[in-house]
Order: C-alpha cells, then structure tokens, then sequence
C-alpha cells in the first residue's frame, strides 16, 4: 500500500512537473508579439545610426526576441531586443566582416576595388528597407517577419520573408533598381 501511495504520489508530481513546463513554454507566442517589426524598427533607427540589414524574430525558451543587424559603414551591431518590451538585451558591436555575404561595404571607397567582383555602390543609390518591403506588399499583403540586405554575385538585394495567416512569401528584390528578381509563396498545409 505504502509503494502504491509513493508511486502515485512521483506520478502525480512528475504530471504537474509537464504540464507546468508546457505552459512555461507557451508563454511566449512569436505569431503575435506585443511589439510588430516596424515599431522595433522604429526604435532601433531612432537609436542607431546605418542600415538595418537584418531582422528577424525568434522564439528563444520562454521569450519572444528580435535579432537585429545594423550596419554603418565598417561597423556591425548585432541587437536581441524583447519583443513585448522592446528592451535591447544583448547588443555587440565590431568590423564588418568582408567574407561575410550578409552585407559587404558597399561605400563605394577604394577598399571595394580590390574585390572585382562587386560592383561599386554608393548608400544613395540603394533603395531602402521600408521601399522594399512596400514593393513586396503590392505582390502579397503580408508582415514582414525577416528583412536581410545580402550581396549576391556584385548585386545588393533585400531577402523579405513575410506571414500571413498559414501563408509565407519570400522575395529578393534589387536594392539598386527595386526589381523583384524572386517571389515563393507557400501555403502551410494542415497535412504536414
């Protein structure tokens, strides 16, 4: 009788212990944060200086977070914001990397001449983040959940993924002209 009562009684506790880790989990919803990516994005240009060249919302253990890349000449921020506070959690600052695809200096100064094959650029010449993604909202009335500037080949193009209800669309557009050069839409099928 004795085991019995202890076995209910570790039964009982290790099903609380899953069911409170459960709803631990579902705190955080990353399909409605409190915070929508252009209030975030309002908030890190109105403190940083460059361009956004990434954003990206995350769902990190019980928390809802932005990553956030800025670039302003030949520095990086990388940001984690709260994205029902908009607190900066993390924040880290360095060189931009030239290996790095996610976003070359595209200044138009010398340093760019010694790689033949991106095309010189200056800031001026690029369309920005908030144009871009309005030329993805005429093709799919969606949010904009990802917003990366990439160099592809010399060319400078906006990678958007944007959400709405069980439909996804991503688009890469040309920085420079604003032609779309790709558009996948998909639509989440229940039987996956």
């Amino acid at each position: 009788m004795m085991k019995k009562k202890a076995g209910l009684l570790i039964a009982g506790i290790a099903g609380a212990a899953v069911l409170g880790f459960g709803v631990y989990q579902t705190n955080a919803d990353a399909k409605d944060p409190k915070l929508n990516t252009d209030e975030i994005r309002q908030m890190v240009t109105d403190q940083y200086s460059g361009t956004i060249t990434e954003l990206e919302l995350d769902k990190e253990a019980n928390r809802t977070v932005y990553e956030i890349e800025v670039t302003d000449n030949k520095i990086e921020t990388d940001l984690k914001m709260d994205a029902e506070t908009g607190e900066v959690l993390k924040e880290k600052s360095g060189s931009v990397n030239r290996d790095d695809d996610d976003y070359d200096d595209y200044d138009g100064s010398d340093d760019d001449a010694q790689d033949d094959n991106v095309t010189q650029v200056n800031n001026q010449d690029l369309i920005t983040e908030k144009e871009a993604i309005a030329i993805a909202k005429k093709e799919f009335d969606g949010e904009a959940r990802e917003v990366e500037m990439d160099e592809d080949d010399g060319r400078f193009l906006y990678e958007i993924e944007m959400v709405k209800d069980r439909t996804e669309a991503d688009f890469e557009i040309d920085a420079v002209s604003g032609e779309i050069l790709e558009m996948d839409i998909d639509t989440e099928d229940d039987d996956d």
